[in-house]
């Protein structure tokens, strides 16, 4: 015998009892009343005046999260001290005589059953759970459902960037997954009436079906840009796409609804977009040093920060690396690869700085370029300088009178290398000889092998017949550093 049919004859005869006792007890039966409260229904799903969706096929149904098969559900309670719920008369109708006989869960507190697609067709229906509890005290909670066939895709509109759009690989640098500052695709969502709700999906250079791993741009990198204000806008970043290429890109946008309405953007080739990568960052030059015998630098052409592509460099192209010093390139004895150049430092540079540049050329035309300021070592040493006596004399009968004796001087550089800033800074003389000029006398530079010549006076005594003087000087090398003589 059906369950359902076991507690309609069990409720017959507990109420021919009830009848039986109170004719023959009288009163007393007017005492024992037991529990007279029936079960609350409560937690039913779908609530009441809810609209479950199907595509028409009569196989795909949603609301509220579930969909085919939909599952009917309710939790029953007895009141404290009651006779406790009835199991076996727990019941679950739509449209009234309906009974659904597929529950795979029924307990004394909850119960979850399926509704089949022949339950299910398009309409107003009434949804009966029934809940008895031991002493037979029936309850019957009934809520409205409505079944709406939505049989029309998404769709969707304001593209941008749009269709036929050049991108440029300086526009993809973000590491966010979701970093709304970075390029992105931004379009609305339309679900026409009726509608179930719709979940998006972005492929760029897809060939898988959707949802399959190795998508371009998925949902994941989608998000609404704000929901709370714009709930049908979304954006999906561009530059965590993995597929993306330098070149023509292709972009599908798959528009899924909760009952499995599917636009045909996906799959059809005639309305896919298309975007135009083009690699606008210049190559990287790192590294750049120089000495005496050696410049060199490693240069890259890398990708967008953070993009996940590695297709999106158009590469170094071959040769195109140069040194140059002081804006003269070296042509001679250089030695480029893939991943750097190095070229050998120009002789005879100055004991000064200069500029060393290192360029290279991506195959899109980019260029890079690396600057530093090198100053060749300097090697000290003390300027080869004497001193010798040109000529003595009286310059004027009047100089004569004054005892004013003139000599002229030679400082002499017998080194190779410049002696910069010489100066006679002083003489010690004898016999009561004193030098009238004053000092320091400042000669400037004296090139390596050059002379420099000074006059200066001294102040002879009468009694004076002949005197020894010696001079004091100073000098600096080429590296700066000074020397002091006693010429």
């Amino acid at each position: 015998m059906h369950t359902r049919s076991r507690y309609r004859m069990r409720y017959i005869l507990i109420f021919s009892l009830v009848v039986v006792l109170s004719l023959a007890m009288g009163s007393l039966a007017m005492a024992i009343t037991g529990d007279t409260t029936a079960p609350l229904v409560t937690n039913v799903v779908p609530i009441d005046g809810s609209t479950i969706y199907t595509n028409g096929s009569s196989t795909v149904y949603y609301q509220l999260g579930n969909t085919t098969p939909l599952v009917i559900k309710a939790d029953y309670s007895d009141e404290v001290g009651g006779s406790g719920v009835d199991v076996n008369s727990v019941m679950v109708h739509l449209d009234g005589g309906n009974m659904l006989g597929n529950c795979p869960v029924q307990t004394t507190t909850h119960v979850e059953c399926v509704a089949t697609a022949a339950d299910l067709f398009p309409g107003i229906h009434p949804l009966d759970i029934y809940v008895a509890d031991i002493d037979g005290n029936l309850t019957m909670n009934r809520t409205w459902v409505t079944v709406t066939v939505d049989n029309a895709a998404p769709t969707y509109s304001n593209l941008t960037p749009a269709d036929g759009s050049t991108i440029l690989t300086s526009q993809l640098n973000s590491l966010s997954t979701n970093d709304m500052s970075a390029l992105r695709i931004d379009y609305d969502l339309t679900d026409p009436a009726p509608s179930s709700g719709w979940s998006p999906m972005t492929h760029i250079n897809e060939s898988v079906p959707p949802g399959v791993a190795g998508a371009m741009i998925s949902n994941t990198s989608c998000v609404k840009s704000p929901s709370s204000t714009d709930p049908t806008h979304y954006s999906c970043q561009m530059n965590r796409a993995s597929k993306l290429k330098l070149g023509d890109n292709t972009l599908s946008i798959l528009l899924k609804d909760k009952v499995g309405n599917t636009s045909s953007d996906y799959s059809n080739a005639a309305t896919l977009k298309h975007y135009n990568v083009v690699d606008n960052v210049a190559p990287a030059v790192s590294g750049l040093t120089a000495n005496v015998t050696t410049i060199s630098a490693n240069h890259s052409d890398p990708n967008p920060t953070g993009a996940n592509s590695v297709n999106l460099n158009s590469g170094i192209n071959a040769g195109t690396a140069t040194v140059k010093v002081d804006g003269t390139t070296i042509i001679t004895g250089c030695t480029a690869t893939a991943t750097g150049i190095s070229c050998p430092t120009p002789s005879g540079l100055s004991v000064s700085p200069h500029t060393v540049e290192v360029t290279v050329v991506d195959t899109a035309g980019n260029t890079g370029t690396s600057t530093i300021s090198y100053t060749p070592p300097c090697t000290p040493g003390k300027p080869s300088l004497s001193l010798s006596r040109q000529g003595t004399s009286w310059a004027s009968y009047a100089e004569y009178l004054a005892r004013e004796l003139t000599v002229q001087l030679a400082v002499n550089n017998t080194g190779a290398d410049a002696a910069n800033s010489v100066a006679i800074t002083g003489a010690t003389s004898t016999n009561g000889v004193t030098l009238s000029t004053p000092v320091p006398i400042a000669l400037g530079t004296v090139a390596g092998g050059a002379s420099a010549a000074t006059t200066v006076k001294y102040h002879v005594p009468v009694t004076t017949g002949s005197f020894k003087t010696s001079f004091t000087a100073s000098a600096s090398d080429t590296c700066g550093t000074s020397y002091t003589y006693p010429v």
